[in-house]
């Protein structure tokens, strides 16, 4: 072995043992998409990878940690399950604080569609508490999106008013809505999809996101040390929030499908339900609403690293 190759060759023996023992080795990111199945169950749905980036809103710009999402608004034969449960399970799962919704008045379907259709008509309360169901199922930490997270998905890097661009004369290649939607939800993915490769992030049915965003609602102003300031405004927060839909929907103009217009939810989506008191599960008037689900990638990680 030459005088060269030997200086090389303790040279990678060095780095590689300086690397080993700080760690400094390059990580490959472990943030892929996935298809998830739910215990039990035959079911299954596909979700995301949603790299971290920075959201831009006005004069601020919010950072945005890697996350995933559903590739598609969630289903009916995902909900129906935590809807219709069975008596035994429903009674083990409320020892464990897990909640399911009474029963709805009329139809969950509403002559909407049922297998690849979107679940529809729950309420902002509906579809968190649901995300809580399919998190204890899975142990997986399953949740609504923050309001910043979805606009940033939906935005997937774009600036213009749409996410194709600023005509919106192009807006029936992405989504459904009141021009050509037949004024009835349509089955999943059968429009083209975002930069992101997400199916009707716009149009077919709004989408709920999580009360309170801190972003959104003030608490990048509180002091980060004052942990006591900041839970108690957040718990105030979350209490008063409105609950926002967003991507606009079916019965909707296309400019509603613009990805910073936002639908906040009023007492006429559930004003013919007539119950007294009214559901806080369903909005009997409010077909046109739904949801996805996201996870965290930190989870993620959590979960793929080996137990010792």
């Amino acid at each position: 072995m030459t005088r060269k190759k030997i200086i090389s060759f303790v040279a990678v023996f060095a780095w590689t043992f300086i690397c080993a023992a700080a760690d400094l080795t390059p990580k490959i990111s472990s943030i892929t998409n996935y298809t998830e199945q739910i215990p039990g169950t035959t079911v299954k749905f596909e979700m995301v990878a949603i790299p971290g980036g920075t959201l831009e809103k006005g004069d601020r710009k919010i950072e945005i940690k890697s996350f995933y999402m559903g590739k598609y608004e969630l289903g009916w034969p995902e909900y129906a399950l935590w809807v219709f449960g069975e008596k035994e399970k429903i009674e083990k799962e409320k020892l464990d604080g897990i909640s399911r919704p009474t029963t709805p008045y009329g139809s969950i379907y509403r002559e909407r569609g049922e297998r690849g259709y979107p679940a529809i008509g729950m309420s902002n309360l509906a579809a968190s508490e649901y995300c809580l169901w399919l998190a204890s199922k899975t142990g997986k930490k399953y949740r609504l999106p923050t309001e910043d997270e979805w606009e940033y998905t939906c935005r997937a890097g774009t600036t213009t008013p749409y996410f194709w661009g600023s005509e919106a004369s192009k807006a029936g290649d992405y989504g459904w809505h009141i021009e050509n939607s037949d004024n009835t939800t349509q089955t999943c993915g059968k429009k083209k999809p975002n930069p992101f490769g997400l199916y009707d992030i716009v149009g077919n049915v709004a989408e709920w996101v999580a009360r309170a965003s801190t972003n959104d609602l003030g608490w990048h102003g509180k002091d980060p040390y004052d942990k006591k300031n900041v839970m108690e405004w957040m718990a105030r927060s979350a209490a008063n929030a409105p609950a926002i839909a967003r991507g606009g929907a079916f019965s909707e103009p296309v400019v509603k499908l613009r990805s910073s217009a936002r639908m906040i939810e009023t007492p006429e989506w559930n004003e013919l339900d007539p119950q007294n008191p009214k559901s806080i599960w369903w909005l009997a008037s409010a077909d046109f609403v739904g949801f996805r689900v996201v996870r965290d990638a930190d989870d993620a990680e959590k979960s793929a690293k080996p137990v010792k």
